[in-house]
């Protein structure tokens, strides 16, 4: 096997065989999955192949102890029968790296174990990827100069759509954003810790990404950063990082920025886009404000970008069917 192989372990036929079955479907991380009912063929198994990571039952992590091949294995999460929180085992006997977890906690939780243990351990998970790569990625800008104009809901839409098409990611940037209370993200990390780690060791960027990410039914969330300054931190070029490695490493088929601050290199990261939305209104002032955005990415070079611009009248959207109707409509006019 090439993949970082994760086994199984448990007595219990029922309880292992519906762990893989929901692993194999929702852990994101380039493992093979093998599964075990006894302790003894897991033992011979050992002896002959390299295991990263040990998922086992109490009951079983036992009887592997009694006689477990010396050096055969360096990472073991236990699924304790006793409720108790995720600890550090103690006592190593001979194994490197020990954590517990009960057993019985909700499936989703298991797996963010398993992400959580990858990313504390991740010398150990060097050059991990996620399932079904795909290395050709679409980038979607929203940006509009004018304010509370809806921009927000419709990139989202337009991300929950793309989501049933393919692998989709929405970021956010907003300063002191409401969206996380808004959509109940959880506070694991936002887009400047995913840019630290980017930056830090792509090698490990898709364990830190798992961790890090939101799943809102098919689309995959991250969390804006939360005040002005984190933003100034962003620039065009860390930003093209990311999105390189949000398409390639991680496998994004459509990424979408909603751009309602605007990081350093602002125009620079719009060239980035395959395509800008840009909301506008019916109002003298509100047209005003969108030409003199347009004369200013000329003045500065930027015809390209005006030419990807899709402009987006929403005077007309007053509902949640409306907003699913027009995001559908931008998605189908340019067979995104």
């Amino acid at each position: 096997m090439n993949r970082p192989l994760l086994a199984l372990c448990d007595t219990d036929e029922i309880y292992i065989s519906r762990l893989d079955e929901y692993l194999r479907e929702n852990l994101k991380l380039s493992f093979d999955i093998v599964s075990f009912t006894a302790v003894e063929i897991l033992r011979e198994f050992m002896k002959h192949t390299q295991i990263a990571l040990l998922v086992i039952s109490e009951n079983a992590y036992a009887a592997l102890k009694l006689k477990a091949p010396e050096g055969s294995i360096s990472n073991i999460l236990v699924l304790d029968e006793e409720i108790r929180g995720v600890c550090e085992d103690e006592q190593s006997y001979g194994f490197s790296n020990i954590e517990h977890t009960s057993k019985y906690q909700a499936a989703g939780d298991v797996v963010g174990n398993i992400i959580d243990f990858c990313v504390k351990k991740s010398e150990d998970f060097v050059g991990i990827n996620v399932k079904n790569v795909s290395s050709c990625g679409k980038v979607l800008g929203f940006y509009s100069p004018i304010s509370k104009c809806g921009q927000t809901s419709l990139a989202l839409k337009v991300g929950e759509e793309l989501s049933e098409k393919g692998k989709t990611v929405f970021l956010s940037f907003e300063r002191y954003s409401t969206l996380p209370k808004v959509l109940g993200l959880k506070e694991d990390g936002d887009i400047s810790d995913l840019l630290y780690y980017a930056e830090g060791d792509s090698n490990k960027f898709c364990l830190y990404l798992e961790k890090v990410k939101n799943e809102k039914g098919s689309l995959d969330v991250i969390s804006p950063v939360r005040t002005a300054m984190q933003l100034k931190e962003i620039d065009s070029n860390n930003l093209k990082h990311l999105l390189d490695l949000l398409m390639t490493d991680a496998g994004y088929e459509y990424v979408i920025l909603d751009l309602t601050d605007y990081p350093d290199g602002f125009f620079d990261i719009l060239r980035l886009c395959h395509v800008v939305y840009t909301v506008t209104k019916a109002g003298s002032t509100d047209a005003y404000r969108v030409d003199m955005y347009e004369d200013t990415l000329r003045e500065n070079g930027y015809e390209d970008v005006v030419a990807m611009t899709r402009k987006v009248n929403m005077m007309d959207v007053k509902d949640t069917a409306g907003l699913t109707r027009m995001a559908r409509e931008l998605i189908n006019e340019r067979e995104i």
